[in-house]
């Protein structure tokens, strides 16, 4: 008998707070037909201020991409060797970045074995 009495106290207390939000939302709503008009034309301007802006983003996005000085910069650094039709991996790309950084660097590498390789490699082909 008194759980089945609390379960009804809390039931009717559930739906006495939810009626009190109901009127207390109904009682602040706005009634005018004019003042809702207003705030959904509001609404309607912002939507439309969006929509432009991501016309905007949508143009800014399909723009092609610019290489900056930075990034040419360091392309630069790449033997032409490497770039290309040329063959990153191959001894032609390794003996020319073996002498560039050995030009650079004032710890020199050592190139004789690529560059031997190299040679053989070449030497190999017909001319």
């Amino acid at each position: 008998m008194v759980g089945t009495t609390v379960a009804i106290v809390v039931s009717l207390s559930a739906l006495g707070v939810g009626g009190l939000g109901f009127i207390a939302g109904r009682a602040s709503a706005p009634d005018d037909v004019e003042q809702v008009a207003g705030l959904v034309e509001a609404q309607s301007v912002q939507i439309d201020i969006i929509g432009d802006q991501l016309v905007d983003i949508a143009a800014a996005a399909g723009r092609p991409i610019v290489i900056d000085a930075e990034i040419r910069d360091k392309l630069a650094d790449v033997p032409a060797q490497c770039r290309g039709d040329g063959d990153p991996l191959g001894l032609a790309c390794a003996w020319a970045t073996c002498l560039q950084h050995g030009a650079s660097s004032a710890q020199r590498p050592e190139c004789r074995a690529v560059e031997a390789a190299y040679l053989a490699s070449v030497e190999g082909c017909p001319e």
